[in-house]
């Protein structure tokens, strides 16, 4: 009787102590971001997943790419690095003709009869297939001449936490490539953060006007620059997740004044820290006889300096009269990041104007394909349309700034126009044959001249040089990743008491974590709590500090952060991201996870309710039964003396 008031003793604790063990249980497990290193399990070019590339698919019958044997060029991608074996397979079997061995991606290249790509898909090992050489005048030709796609494959840098403005005609808020970040219409998370019209409403700076572009020409700017591709994302903009400002100047017929260009810009800065806006493109420049009359003094030049001054790389187009001496306001600025424009050969376009300057200084800075460029059709909301000009490459480079904004905020406008110059690659006046000849051609190892500037961008160059700029090696093996859930807006609430937490993979021993605002005014700041594990806590409190001693910043707010690993002289790529500080925690748990938190609740409390019921049994049974076997005894006691 005893051992079975045990067992039911044990077997009440243990219900007791099943549901907190229950409880305790997180009700949903996180998603690990980093299952699968397979790229081709997840990737944009091939949205139906078949193994055949979307591009295969659009130009399967497109006389541009088939020859005479009904054959397309393709790449052909392996989970494994593929050799003589694996050639000689395709020969025989699917009537491949070999072009090139590509180890370094684990891929081959040649030509394939278009009705063998089903059956090709299926050979063994093969695990996308992909069309080789497309030629399509669009951002894509500039990404690609660029290094661009380069650059964002080893670093992963896409202009996320950066913010670019568009001092031009307007920006199209309801075009599908830059009206959000995520191409979701059920999300909150605008591109377009702020939008100031000097032309129509000047008086209404706090940046809430709608932004429309009823001229088109900073639309297809703004997209070139950011623009998400989106639908189709065929025509990708350098920096797809960096945001924007728009910053009308311009009117309807693409002209402005030299005193609304100004108040654009001044508005630009008055307003760089609310937005983090550390770049600028303004593809705008005086008609006629006067590109060649002003001077450094000249009012709008004078802007443009301070604009630089002030903290905002500021790109600006060389100009399209294509002779020497005819870079003037506001191109002709010194402190700015002149551009002229490439033809998609690499060579100088006709049109791009050449330098000097009025005194003398050698212009542009730096050249970028401008000709042909497809970007956003303002107003017809998912189209794109070609231009050329200056106007087209200077948003362009201004994309490759914000990507190396986001490899390392603490870079200064000159720090950029540095960088981008000295990573350039070099032109003669005369490559190509696109120009005459000039005296720089003569000088051994120069370094700029008047028509390439330093020459031609190269975008991967750049972003590495700006990650280093600070002694730190670039690290790719280590990764940052916040488990903390963004809301629909893509920012992350934080109120007294909260964390962002990040996960730490690759690397070994990380040394120090380290995190700052993307505000030029701030510095790094080693997150004192980490304990060299793989995973990493800041704090609402340790951001509210930071944050309240930099001047003129809204404490309460949207904010942009990065952080980055430091180990020995490496340091992880920096992950950038967006928080929305508030005075209160306002932490609130979603329906469905209340739901089950009550029915969890209400079951450990029917758990504690029933074992204290079975125990309260259980100690009253064992007194009855003492006191029954206690009279007993007495009676026994009792009867015994009797019969003595």
């Amino acid at each position: 009787m005893r051992e079975l008031k045990r067992i039911l003793a044990i077997l009440c604790l243990t219900l007791f102590l099943l549901p907190l063990m229950v409880a305790a249980v997180p009700l949903e497990q996180p998603i690990n971001s980093n299952s699968d290193d397979n790229w081709w399990n997840d990737t944009t070019l091939d949205r139906n997943q078949n193994k055949i590339g979307d591009m295969i698919e659009k130009h399967m019958q497109n006389p541009i790419f088939l020859d005479d044997d009904n054959t397309l060029p393709l790449i052909i991608d392996y989970s494994y690095t593929p050799g003589l074996e694996e050639i000689e397979s395709l020969e025989i079997d699917y009537g491949y003709i070999h072009q090139f061995e590509l180890p370094s991606i684990d891929a081959l290249a040649g030509r394939v009869p278009v009705n063998e790509l089903n059956n090709l898909k299926e050979a063994p090992g093969v695990v996308m297939l992909e069309l080789d050489g497309i030629l399509t005048i669009a951002n894509g030709d500039a990404r690609a001449g660029h290094g661009v796609d380069f650059a964002f494959e080893e670093t992963g840098y896409d202009g996320s936490g950066t913010t670019v403005a568009i001092i031009d005609t307007g920006l199209d808020g309801n075009h599908s490539s830059i009206d959000d970040q995520d191409d979701d219409p059920l999300t909150n998370d605008p591109k377009i953060l702020a939008f100031y019209d000097a032309v129509n409403n000047a008086g209404n700076t706090n940046g809430t006007d709608f932004p429309y572009d009823d001229h088109g020409h900073g639309s297809h700017c703004g997209g070139t620059t950011a623009g998400t591709g989106a639908p189709t994302y065929e025509h990708v903009g350098m920096a797809p997740q960096a945001h924007l400002v728009g910053v009308k100047v311009l009117d309807g017929g693409g002209s402005g004044s030299f005193g609304g260009v100004m108040a654009g810009m001044q508005w630009t800065i008055d307003t760089m820290h609310s937005y983090n806006t550390r770049a600028a493109s303004m593809s705008l420049g005086g008609p006629g006889a006067i590109e060649w009359t002003s001077s450094e003094e000249d009012s709008v030049n004078r802007m443009a300096n301070e604009m630089t001054r002030s903290g905002i790389a500021l790109f600006i187009a060389a100009g399209n009269n294509g002779v020497s001496g005819q870079i003037g306001t506001p191109g002709s600025a010194e402190d700015v990041i002149t551009v002229g424009a490439l033809d998609k050969d690499t060579g100088i376009a006709i049109y791009s104007s050449q330098g000097p300057t009025e005194e003398g200084r050698i212009k542009p800075n730096i050249a970028y394909m401008g000709s042909s460029i497809i970007s956003v059709e303002a107003n017809s909301g998912d189209q794109y349309v070609g231009m050329s000009g200056t106007s087209m490459a200077t948003p362009g480079a201004a994309g490759v700034g914000a990507l190396m904004l986001q490899a390392n905020p603490d870079l200064s406008p000159f720090d950029i126009r540095n960088i981008m110059q000295e990573t350039a690659t070099y032109r003669q006046c005369h490559y190509m044959g696109k120009n005459e000849p000039c005296t720089e051609d003569l000088i051994p190892k120069n370094r700029q001249n008047n028509v390439y500037g330093h020459g031609h961008t190269n975008a991967l160059e750049a972003v590495i040089e700006a990650a280093e700029y600070e002694d730190w090696a670039f690290n790719k093996n280590i990764t940052l990743n916040i488990s903390t859930q963004a809301n629909q807006n893509g920012n992350i609430q934080l109120g007294p008491g909260d964390h962002v937490v990040l996960d730490i993979t690759g690397g070994g021993h990380i040394d120090t974590i380290q995190w700052m605002s993307n505000d030029l005014r701030d510095g790094w700041s080693n997150i004192h709590s980490y304990e060299h594990t793989s995973q990493v806590s800041l704090s609402y409190n340790e951001i509210k500090h930071e944050l309240e001693h930099l001047p003129d910043v809204n404490l309460y707010g949207n904010h942009t952060l990065s952080m980055r690993a430091l180990q020995g002289t490496s340091s992880s790529p920096l992950i950038t991201f967006d928080i929305l500080l508030e005075e209160n925690s306002q932490n609130v748990i979603d329906d469905s996870s209340s739901s089950s938190q009550m029915v969890l609740y209400s079951a450990v409390t029917i758990a504690i309710l029933l074992t204290v019921v079975i125990l309260a049994s259980i100690l009253k049974g064992e007194e009855e039964s003492m006191a029954y076997e206690h009279d007993k005894d007495i009676a026994e006691i009792v009867e015994a003396e009797i019969v003595d």
